[in-house]
């Protein structure tokens, strides 16, 4: 019988974030290239629609949980079992801390290690427990698993001295632009951004209450720059935006009518949201990979970031770089580019060319190799 390898796919259900995509983009990958082990995707049917509809070379095995810790400690593996699967692979961070079937997982960041209170600047129930889920669950997973993958270098290196992850278990496997680019039309852009109550030009930013994200930062930089050099700032996927200090901010520096918070962002937006600014904005203050930078390289948006956590290994000079500690920083950064046109086409081709080292293949190649190496399968 032919070895099979079962992966989560849970996290690629509903609403689909850095974890979701990279699941989402992993498994497409996968079911396109040859491969020596069979691929099937586990479900939760209380978690959202199957996100690869329509792959019908793709195997689903289905379960139900309807909370992710539950899918994750008993619900899996139990599936893992009851399938015959020879591996399991848990894409988001958490693994299972006990099961009959070897597993690997893949580990994004150790951002989760910090306290809390460092991490948002407001602490509900649900987040907390959340929290201290992977805080204090992951080390535990982790030291089941036949193998960990993680995003770069650098979370390598957060996996060994925060969580004394031993180096011949992990292996680093990069990953790529998040969204498939198509570029709309120049009407069709238009009338995107009209219907979002957008006007050109503007600033492109992520917004989080995540304070790792740096919104209020990237506020206070943006309330510095003239309105003729940029009409609005964008923060898109800003969900509870309320349980931030940006609305109280944008009112004490007189933005409301120059700010715009969106929260979650389909696929066709978020492009539309890339294509059409003049700058993307992403101060963070840490960062295990940095998706959404190769998300405006491959849309040719200038980006200005920070030099922090793997940011230079995935952007490398083709950005700016800010301090994300100093607002008058970040927006000199932005100035540069708004009002040096030669600047911004040179970047843009930078960030072009940069993205091109990234892709999903060679991501789902070296995935694969470690498959094979854990079963023991000749390629």
């Amino acid at each position: 019988m032919k070895e099979f390898v079962l992966i989560d796919g849970r996290p690629a259900q509903g609403r689909t974030r850095g974890v979701g995509i990279y699941t989402l983009r992993l498994v497409e990958a996968l079911a396109e290239i040859e491969k020596s082990v069979t691929i099937k995707v586990a479900l939760d049917r209380r978690a959202g629609e199957d996100p690869w509809l329509g792959k019908n070379g793709l195997e689903r095995v289905w379960g139900s949980s309807g909370n992710p810790a539950r899918w994750e400690q008993r619900v899996l593996p139990k599936l893992a079992e009851r399938s015959g699967a020879s591996l399991v692979h848990y894409t988001a961070n958490n693994s299972a801390w006990r099961g009959k079937v070897p597993q690997v997982v893949t580990i994004h960041d150790a951002i989760f290690m910090r306290k809390l209170r460092d991490v948002s600047g407001s602490v509900y129930p649900r987040q907390f427990l959340a929290h201290y889920y992977y805080r204090y669950g992951i080390r535990r997973g982790a030291r089941r698993a036949s193998r960990i993958f993680t995003d770069s270098e650098y979370s390598q290196t957060e996996l060994i001295s925060k969580l004394g992850l031993p180096v011949d278990k992990i292996r680093v496997i990069p990953l790529a632009s998040p969204y498939k680019a198509v570029p709309l039309s120049e009407i069709d852009l238009h009338d995107t951004l009209q219907e979002l109550n957008i006007k050109r030009p503007f600033l492109l930013g992520l917004g989080a209450i995540d304070m790792r994200k740096n919104s209020a930062n990237l506020v206070r930089a943006f309330a510095r720059l003239p309105r003729s050099a940029l009409q609005m700032l964008v923060l898109a996927g800003f969900e509870k935006y309320h349980r931030s200090i940006v609305p109280a901010l944008s009112y004490n520096l007189h933005l409301q009518d120059r700010l715009r918070i969106l929260g979650y962002i389909p696929e066709e937006l978020l492009t539309a949201l890339f294509q059409g600014a003049s700058a993307f904005a992403y101060p963070t203050r840490d960062e295990g990979f940095g998706l959404p930078i190769l998300q405006a390289f491959q849309l040719g948006v200038p980006v200005i970031t920070s030099r922090v956590g793997a940011i230079p290994e995935v952007a490398a000079n083709a950005v700016r770089y800010a301090d994300p500690e100093d607002p008058c920083s970040i927006s000199e950064e932005i100035l540069s580019i708004i009002v040096d046109s030669n600047e911004a086409h040179r970047m843009a081709l930078a960030g072009y060319l940069q993205a091109k080292r990234f892709t999903w293949e060679a991501t789902a190649q070296k995935t694969l190799h470690n498959y094979q190496q854990v079963l023991g399968v000749r390629a």
